[in-house]
C-alpha cells in the first residue's frame, strides 16, 4: 500500500500540491471560529446527574439573576491605609452609580453590611452577570465593569480590583491566548534551528514550519467543524496543546523521512528511487505511530468528564491530518525540489564517527549492563511519583500580574478566602419550602468547622425554593476547601433533608468536587484502554507477542518515571501547594502516546535487521547505528517544542511541558536507543517469536548469543 502511495505522489508532485491547497484554503474560509465552541466553565464538562450540575440547574430555574456568573468588585485605598467614612461612602456608592449603568450582561452591583471588611480597609462589592462563566456575554462586561469602576473612582484615592469566577475565566483565556502565540513563535524558532543544525540546509529548515503552519489552520477549523455539528464546546488548552501537538509530531514524520531519503541518497540512489524508499518504510512506521497516538487519543472519548473527551476530536483530527500530509504532501515537495532540499551542502556522505556507533557495540556486547544502568535510573524517578498531589486552584495558576490574581490578593487580605466564591445550598420542594429544613440546614452547616458564615435564607418569587450561601474560611479552590464541601458540608446538607424535600450543594467548589471524582473514574477507565488499544497495534506491526509487551513495559515505566520528575521538581524543588489535576492523564496520554514514535521506529527497524537475516545482536547494533540518530534528533526536537510551554507564565502549561519534555526525552534518548535494543539483544530469537528470521547474513560476531 506505502509503496502504491509513493510512486503515486511522486510521480504527480503538482497534482498533490494543487489538491492540498485548494482543500486547504476550502476548510480555512468556510468553517467558523474555534473560539466560538471554547469555554474554560468546568460546569459545562460535567454530566448532569452530578450534585453540582443539579444544584446548577435548580438555581437557574429558581434563582435566574442570583445562578449565573458572580465577581467580587474590590475597593481599597491606592497607599493600602483603612478606609474614612468618606471612602466608605464613595465605594458603597460606586455600586449604585455601576448599577444604573445598565451594562450588558450585568445583572446587579450591589453593598451589603458585610461589604465592608472587619478591618476596614476593604469593601467588596458583588457583582451578578446573566450568564455563566464564559458566556459571551459575561465576557465582554467584564473589561466594562473594570474600566467604569477605574473611572469612576479618580481622583478619590480609592483603587478597584474584579476577581471572581466570571473574570478569572476572562484572565485565562487572555492568558491561553497570549500563551498561544508564545508557544508558536518559541516552536518556530525551535524547528527551523535544529532542523538547520542537523540538516545543513535552510530549505529544509522552513518546510516543516510552513507545511505544518498550514496544518494547524486546517485542523482548527476542521475541530470547530466537528464541535458545530456535535454541538459541543472544548476546552481553553486545546488551542496550545494542538499548537506543540502538530509541530512535535509533525515534525517527527518529517524528520524520520529525511533521515531515511537521506541515507539513500548517501547510498548513491536517484533522488526518486531514494524517497520512493524511504516513504514506502517510513510510510509503515509513520502510519503506525499515528495510529497508536490517534488510538490512545481516542481513548478520551469513553471520558465522561468534558474536558478530557472534548480533547479528542480535535487531537484525533490534528494527528490524522497531519498523518496524511507526511505520507502525499511532504513526498510531493520533496520530489519538486529532488537535490535541491539539501541546498547548499547536499546529502553529505556516510558517517561512522557518530556516538551511537560506538553505543550500538556496547548494546551488542553488554545489553544487561545497559539494560541495568537504564532501568535503575527509571525506577529512581519512578519512586517520586507516589508523591503527586493535585490542584484544582486554576486562579493561582494565573501569572501573578493577572487582574484577577491580584484583586483576590487584596480580598484575602481582608475577607475570608472563600468569600471569592461562596457556596450555595438549594432547598426544593414539591410545595412551599419548608421553613424547618431551612433551619436545620442553616444550623447544621454553620457548625461545620472551616466554614466562616452563613447567610440568611432567600426564598424564591413561588416560594418552593430556598439558596443558602455560604462563605468558606479556605480558598474555595484549595484542595481542604474541596475536602470540606465534599464531605462535612455535603453531609451536613444532606443530613437536614425530610422526605418532599431536596437539597442540593452548589458553587465552584462543589463543581471542582464532582470533577475530582469524574477524573479519577476517567482515569481508572482510560489509562488500560489506552494501553490495550496501543499493544493491539503494536502487536500487528511487529507480528510478534513478546516484543510489544516489553514495549508497553518501556512505556509505563517513562510514564512513571516522567510523572516522578514532574513531582521532584515542581512539588519537591519548586514547592508548589499541588500539580494541576489535569497533568497526570494527559501527560500519560502524550508520553505513551507520542514516546511509543520512537519505539515503533527503533523496533521496526530491529524486526527488519532481524528478518533480513542478522542475529538478535548484531540486528541491535544496526538498529542504534542507523536509526538512533533520528529518534535522538527527533526527540530533542520535539521535547524543546513542548518546553516552549514553560515559558507562557501559566502554571499548568509550564507542568505539562516540563513532564512531556521529559518524558520525550526520556523515550528518546533512554527508552528507544538503548533499553528496547538491550532488551531485544537480552531475549533473542523469543524477543521475536513467532516470526521468523531469514538466513543468517555473514558478518563479524559481536558476541556470543
Amino acid at each position: 500500500m506505502f509503496a502504491f502511495l509513493a510512486r503515486t505522489v511522486i510521480a504527480n508532485p503538482w497534482k498533490v500540491i494543487v489538491a492540498w491547497l485548494v482543500l486547504a484554503i476550502a476548510a480555512i474560509l468556510l468553517s467558523p471560529s474555534l473560539s466560538n465552541y471554547t469555554t474554560g466553565n468546568q460546569q459545562t464538562f460535567l454530566p448532569s446527574s452530578f450534585e453540582s450540575s443539579q444544584a446548577q440547574a435548580a438555581g437557574n430555574e429558581y434563582f435566574p439573576t442570583l445562578a449565573g456568573a458572580t465577581g467580587s468588585l474590590v475597593v481599597t485605598r491606592a497607599d493600602g491605609t483603612a478606609l474614612s467614612p468618606t471612602d466608605q461612602q464613595t465605594a458603597t456608592t460606586l455600586a449604585t452609580t455601576l448599577q444604573n449603568e445598565n451594562i450588558p450582561g450585568v445583572v446587579s452591583v450591589s453593598a451589603t453590611p458585610q461589604s465592608l471588611s472587619q478591618d476596614g480597609k476593604a469593601v467588596a462589592l458583588q457583582v451578578s452577570f446573566a450568564g455563566q462563566p464564559g458566556d459571551d456575554i459575561v465576557d465582554s462586561a467584564i473589561p466594562i465593569v473594570r474600566d467604569d469602576a477605574e473611572s469612576a473612582l479618580q481622583g478619590t484615592g480609592l483603587v478597584s480590583g474584579l476577581t471572581g469566577n466570571a473574570a478569572i475565566g476572562v484572565d485565562t483565556t487572555a492568558a491561553y491566548d497570549r500563551a498561544d502565540l508564545i508557544i508558536t513563535i518559541a516552536t518556530v524558532i525551535v524547528i527551523l534551528a535544529l532542523l538547520g543544525l542537523i540538516f545543513r540546509s535552510p530549505i529544509i529548515a522552513v518546510i516543516p514550519v510552513v507545511v505544518i503552519g498550514v496544518v494547524l489552520l486546517v485542523v482548527t477549523a476542521l475541530t470547530a467543524d466537528v464541535a458545530a455539528l456535535f454541538g459541543f464546546e472544548v476546552s481553553t488548552t486545546l488551542g496550545s496543546i494542538l499548537v506543540v501537538v502538530l509541530f512535535g509530531i509533525g515534525t517527527d514524520y518529517v524528520v524520520f523521512l529525511l533521515f531515511r531519503y537521506r541515507e539513500r541518497l548517501r547510498h548513491g540512489e536517484s533522488p526518486t528511487d531514494a524517497l520512493h524508499f524511504a516513504v514506502t518504510v517510513v510510510g509503515k512506521v509513520v502510519a503506525s505511530s499515528a495510529l497508536t497516538v490517534i488510538g490512545a487519543f481516542a481513548a478520551l472519548l469513553l471520558a465522561k468528564l468534558g474536558s478530557l473527551s472534548t480533547l479528542a476530536p480535535g487531537l484525533i483530527i490534528a494527528v490524522a491530518v497531519m498523518l496524511l500530509t507526511a505520507l502525499t504532501l511532504v513526498p510531493a515537495l520533496f520530489t519538486v525540489l529532488g537535490r535541491h532540499l539539501f541546498w547548499p551542502l547536499g546529502p553529505g556522505h556516510d558517517s561512522t564517527r557518530t556516538p551511537f556507533v560506538s553505543i550500538g557495540r556496547v548494546i551488542a556486547r553488554r545489553p544487561g549492563v545497559v539494560a541495568g544502568v537504564v532501568g535503575v535510573i527509571l525506577v529512581v524517578l519512578a519512586v517520586f511519583s507516589s508523591g503527586y498531589t493535585s490542584t484544582y486552584n486554576t486562579l493561582d495558576e494565573l501569572p501573578a500580574s493577572t487582574s484577577s490574581q491580584q484583586a483576590f490578593n487584596t480580598l484575602n487580605q481582608s475577607f475570608p478566602a472563600g468569600a471569592l466564591s461562596p457556596t450555595q445550598i438549594y432547598v426544593t420542594g414539591e410545595g412551599p419550602v419548608n421553613q424547618q429544613v431551612l433551619g436545620a440546614v442553616a444550623t447544621d452547616v454553620s457548625q461545620v468547622d472551616g466554614v466562616s458564615s452563613v447567610a440568611p435564607p432567600r426564598i424564591s418569587q413561588d416560594g418552593t425554593a430556598a439558596v443558602i450561601t455560604v462563605v468558606l474560611q479556605d480558598d474555595p479552590y484549595s484542595n481542604d476547601a474541596l475536602d470540606l464541601v465534599g464531605g462535612p458540608v455535603r453531609d451536613a446538607a444532606h443530613s437536614a433533608a425530610v422526605p418532599g424535600t431536596e437539597v442540593l450543594v452548589g458553587g465552584q467548589t462543589s463543581t471542582f468536587v464532582d470533577v475530582r471524582e469524574q477524573l479519577r473514574a476517567d482515569t481508572r477507565l482510560v489509562f488500560p484502554v489506552a494501553a490495550v488499544i496501543i499493544a493491539v497495534i503494536l502487536a500487528l506491526l511487529l507480528t510478534a507477542v513478546l516484543a510489544p509487551l516489553n514495549l508497553l513495559v518501556c512505556v509505563a515505566l517513562t510514564f512513571a518515571a516522567t510523572l516522578g520528575a514532574v513531582v521532584l521538581v515542581f512539588l519537591r524543588l519548586l514547592d508548589y501547594d499541588g500539580i494541576d489535576f489535569t497533568i497526570p492523564i494527559v501527560l500519560y496520554l502524550f508520553v505513551v502516546a507520542i514516546g511509543t514514535d520512537y519505539n515503533i521506529l527503533i523496533a521496526s527497524r530491529l524486526r527488519e535487521e532481524f528478518h533480513n537475516g542478522h542475529p538478535p545482536r548484531r540486528a541491535a547494533e544496526e538498529a542504534v547505528a542507523n536509526d538512533a540518530p533520528t529518534v535522538a534528533a527527533s526527540g530533542v526536537i520535539l521535547a524543546l517544542t513542548f518546553a516552549s510551554l514553560m515559558l507562557t507564565g501559566l502554571a499548568n502549561l509550564a507542568e505539562l511541558g516540563f513532564g512531556v519534555a521529559i518524558g520525550v526525552a526520556i523515550a528518546a534518548l533512554l527508552m528507544a536507543p538503548l533499553l528496547v535494543p538491550s532488551l531485544s539483544a537480552l531475549e533473542g530469537r523469543a524477543f521475536w517469536w513467532p516470526m521468523r528470521a531469514r538466513a543468517p547474513v555473514p558478518t563479524e560476531s559481536v558476541s556470543a548469543e
